[in-house]
């Protein structure tokens, strides 16, 4: 059976009737009614009932048109997928990143710039040695990640080996994110010390490596007591809007891209935190990548 005689099928199920299918089809009557005589001949089964009111699947239709729908659907799917990518204003980019919101928002002004392009592109949140991970297998063309001075020298070693390079976009202090009513919301600026009492929450990884974690201040590494795992960063927005839970970050909070609930304040005396890009080593960026990342400098510098 071919894919044009299973369009053929389909067609003729749609219409309800094999002259109709025909017309829509460009085909003639009989060519059609003989394509479905050679799948019926070729499966030993009866696909159409004819009747005066028109035509209808048998049982043994119905179970084809579940087997052949997908295929049918994947095929034009697969062409149109190419058909677009022969336009010459196609364009195709795949981020993957740490779980930030400023990301989000330099890619919604992406999708902006791009208008009725014809496009591919994608935003993929997910923990540091994933982004690794999607870069080194070619998935993505960019990562987002942070790094500080005490992870700097892990981070660099773990991207040489995967032929990756960093580069930085900005430099900051971290913050400590809590909800607006927090017993420590009044003050200007925090200590690790004074974060000890609150449980930490923190963002679960993949593959558990301290260095890896996408809070500036690592829960067990830094001698709490008290941790929560969340996967998402809807989660740990609710979890601290209603808890004394707190979370450490780079503090970059863009309006209507995070949680009006919950506020930043200054951590004082740890590492600094610098967010950059991670991108194939001696590989050209593409015009995307190179328009994304600035719209995510202008997103940083707009909103620290």
């Amino acid at each position: 059976m071919t894919l044009l005689q299973m369009s053929y099928i389909l067609e003729i199920d749609r219409c309800g009737s094999m002259n109709k299918a025909a017309q829509a089809l460009f085909v003639s009557q009989s060519a059609l009614s003989s394509a479905i005589s050679e799948v019926e001949k070729e499966l030993g089964i009866r696909i159409f009932l004819r009747s005066n009111r028109g035509i209808k699947l048998t049982e043994d239709g119905r179970e084809l048109l579940g087997r052949i729908a997908p295929i049918v659907e994947g095929s034009r799917r697969l062409s149109q997928h190419y058909e677009h990518r022969r336009a010459p204003d196609w364009v195709q980019l795949s981020i993957a990143a740490q779980r930030f919101p400023f990301c989000a928002k330099a890619f919604v002004e992406l999708l902006r710039s791009l208008r009725q392009r014809p496009m591919q592109v994608s935003l993929k949140e997910m923990d540091m040695a994933a982004v690794i991970r999607e870069l080194a297998s070619g998935a993505s063309e960019l990562g987002i990640i942070f790094v500080s001075d005490r992870t700097d020298h892990a981070i660099r070693r773990s991207l040489e080996e995967h032929q990756l390079r960093f580069e930085p976009l900005l430099s900051l202090r971290p913050q400590v994110f809590m909800r607006r009513d927090h017993p420590l919301a009044q003050e200007r600026s925090l200590t690790v010390d004074q974060l000890r009492p609150y449980p930490n929450v923190v963002f679960t990884q993949t593959d558990y490596d301290p260095n890896y974690a996408e809070e500036a201040v690592a829960g067990s590494g830094a001698g709490f007591e008290q941790l929560v795992y969340v996967s998402d960063r809807a989660t740990i927005y609710n979890i601290m809007a209603h808890t004394d839970c707190v979370s450490t970050g780079s503090g970059v909070l863009p309006v209507g891209y995070t949680d009006e609930r919950l506020i930043a304040v200054p951590l004082e005396d740890y590492f600094e935190m610098r967010l950059g890009y991670v991108c194939r080593s001696g590989q050209a960026l593409s015009e995307l990548a190179l328009r994304f990342i600035g719209m995510l400098t202008r997103v940083l510098e707009e909103t620290r």
